[in-house]
């Protein structure tokens, strides 16, 4: 059994690959729920000796992906760490201060705090509670 990390249009699925993945059919587990996918060799993919693409349907439709923003105080803020979003502390026009709580990421049953790391006004959330993230994904825009 094989194990993936894949984003796919901004989400990322955590995929196990059950059977082998040379069948024409085989079983997948994303994020925990079991699909049967069609398999079919690409021939360029298999002429470099690689395995066959396995590309499970996403759960729900996700966001195009944003780019990551530059260090410092932008007008972005990206996850530092892939992970599921555990809460959401602002909300839009919203104004935080250096160190307040934007929100929570869990990974590997820790918590990661967010803060904000320059004053200013929330302008767009792009995150919700449950929402997996990637590292690098933009999880809110400040307004300034």
């Amino acid at each position: 059994m094989k194990r993936y990390r894949i984003t796919l249009e901004g989400q990322t699925f955590d995929v196990q690959v059950l059977d082998n993945p040379r069948q024409k059919q085989v079983q997948v587990k994303v994020d925990g729920e079991t699909f049967s996918v069609g398999v079919e060799a690409v021939a360029e993919v298999m002429a470099a000796g690689a395995a066959p693409i396995v590309a499970p349907t996403p759960v729900a439709p996700a966001p195009a992906p944003r780019a990551a923003p530059a260090a410092g105080g932008g007008r972005t803020v990206a996850a530092p760490l892939p992970g599921v979003v555990k809460s959401v502390a602002v909300r839009p026009g919203q104004q935080v201060a250096p160190d307040d709580v934007l929100l929570v990421i869990e990974a590997m049953k820790m918590d990661n705090v967010i803060r904000a790391t320059r004053a200013g006004t929330i302008d767009v959330i792009y995150v919700a509670e449950g929402r997996q993230v990637a590292y690098g994904e933009v999880m809110l825009d400040y307004a300034d």
